[in-house]
């Protein structure tokens, strides 16, 4: 009679070995892109912040374009919403390093938005673009037929944590292009005239 013997294999030896390489994988496929995809996700909300902040600061000032000054109040100075606004945008801009965008005089862009309180009483929504002074084509920003917003517009773009080069994904491997718009009420409506 002849007898077999079986032979048990130890097993951990190639779990070991595969578990390395399994790590490795799940680094590079999985938490990598994921880390990424995040830093990215918080970069963006950075710019949205900025452009938050921009238009709250904007929206508080006492004219639109010309800085103002009131003898009232010790002759003091007051900047206008287009500089106040782009001055904070740039400022908050400074504190975040994972976001960014190509300053112009259209970027940021600050608008002032003329809505209609009764769209059915015949007035059109008007939308006035700075720098400049405010044309006279556009009706008087009357707060009594108007509600009147001030817009920033920022084109910019948040960046990952890690650059990969050899990948061209947006927000994985390269800075994600966005654009980011937020608005406040204006305060001054007849400031809006200077």
């Amino acid at each position: 009679m002849i007898h077999r013997y079986k032979r048990r294999r130890n097993k951990s030896g190639a779990m070991a070995a595969e578990y390395v390489a399994t790590m490795w994988l799940l680094f590079l496929f999985l938490f990598f892109p994921i880390l990424n995809l995040a830093t990215t996700g918080v970069n963006a909300f950075f710019l949205w912040f900025c452009t938050n902040c921009a238009a709250t600061a904007g929206a508080k000032c006492q004219c639109f374009m010309a800085a103002v000054q009131i003898p009232a109040l010790t002759g003091t100075w007051f900047p206008g919403a287009y500089d106040t606004a782009r001055t904070k945008a740039n400022q908050i801009q400074g504190m975040f390093p994972g976001i960014g965008w190509v300053p112009s005089p259209t970027n940021p862009e600050v608008d002032i938005l003329l809505n209609p309180i009764d769209p059915l009483g015949g007035l059109s929504p008007v939308t006035w673009t700075g720098p400049g002074a405010y044309p006279t084509g556009l009706p008087r920003p009357d707060p009594d037929l108007y509600t009147l917003m001030l817009r920033v517009t920022i084109q910019g773009w948040a960046s990952p944590l890690i650059s990969c080069p050899w990948f061209d994904i947006p927000g994985l491997s390269k800075p994600m292009n966005l654009i980011m718009s937020s608005q406040a009420q204006f305060e001054n409506p007849p400031g809006l005239l200077y």
